[in-house]
């Protein structure tokens, strides 16, 4: 953490916030959790009073996002973590940065970009539609169904769609490249039918996987 980040950080806790709930990512703060960060439209006033320029976001899907990682992270992270984790123009890897941030303050983790440093966890910001997209080809390719992670890694966007990523990241000034992935015509067919008759199918069908893999 630079010497102005820290001094803004500083500042927030001094008029009441919790920054163990906001993000400060590219002199931008994002609000991960509005009632635990405590950040009120007056204390909002009030920092403005020093840092007018630095916008303050309130976006209801990124505190869903936020909300919904956390639970994921809480089982993943550890107090003191070094953890590397990409530095790209991907949403996902844009994202994960933001999230990832303020477990700087909440657990005391260090944050690199080089994946050479020693003793480091590393970040894999594969989506839930990417693990659903994996179950699908293992499914058709007649293959055991599971789920495959690699050892010492977080997944902090396992159970975050495409859909929130990306719906997210249009309401922002990030500049971001989007590139849309292969997928088989199969797998794109059988999500379409899923999806007409179950809209929230994609994390049922996770905790299906999840699941069946611990009883055996």
């Amino acid at each position: 953490m630079d010497t102005k980040t820290r001094q803004i950080i500083k500042t927030l806790n001094k008029i009441g916030v919790d920054t163990r709930y906001i993000s400060f990512y590219q002199n931008t703060i994002y609000i991960n959790n509005l009632k635990f960060s405590k950040f009120s439209r007056k204390k909002e006033d009030t920092f403005h009073e020093t840092y007018p320029q630095i916008p303050i976001i309130r976006s209801k899907l990124f505190q869903k996002i936020c909300i919904k990682t956390s639970r994921t992270l809480k089982n993943q992270i550890k107090p003191k973590d070094h953890i590397y984790t990409p530095n790209t123009d991907k949403p996902e890897d844009i994202l994960s940065n933001i999230i990832l941030e303020p477990y700087q303050r909440k657990y005391g983790i260090t944050i690199t970009h080089n994946d050479n440093d020693e003793n480091i966890k590393y970040t894999n910001n594969q989506t839930l539609t990417q693990f659903i997209n994996q179950y699908l080809n293992q499914m058709i390719n007649s293959q055991k169904i599971e789920e495959k992670k690699d050892q010492n890694t977080i997944y902090p966007l396992e159970d975050i769609p495409d859909e929130w990523i990306y719906e997210w990241i249009k309401t922002t000034n990030i500049k971001h490249t989007t590139k849309k992935r292969q997928t088989q015509p199969e797998i794109i067919k059988i999500n379409q039918f899923i999806k007409k008759h179950i809209p929230q199918y994609e994390q049922s069908i996770k905790q299906s996987v999840k699941n069946l893999n611990r009883d055996k």
